[in-house]
């Protein structure tokens, strides 16, 4: 192995990090993109704003809607269900 090949592999090591930062930072900012940009902008479509409405005026937690397999999803679910159906 001579020096152009030591070099070499150093700057392609180099790159390689440099290109996964790179990713790592894209990521990251198309993770908080969606989150603070797109979601609420969601929350206004014509479908979506009548359920949105109705769960803010029930002061329901909606995060709970989410989670599976317990108790208590089956519950925040006939909750929400039943909210909705009282302010259609």
């Amino acid at each position: 192995m001579n020096v152009k090949e030591i070099a070499g592999d150093k700057s392609s090591i180099a790159g390689k990090r440099l290109r996964a930062w790179l990713g790592l930072a894209l990521g990251l900012g198309l993770l908080w993109s969606l989150a603070y940009v797109v979601l609420p902008w969601g929350q206004t479509l014509p479908h979506v704003r009548p359920i949105m409405a109705s769960i803010e005026q029930s002061n329901i937690d909606a995060g709970a809607y989410w989670y599976t397999q317990s108790e208590e999803t089956a519950r925040a679910q006939m909750f929400v269900r039943n909210a909705i159906r009282k302010h259609r």
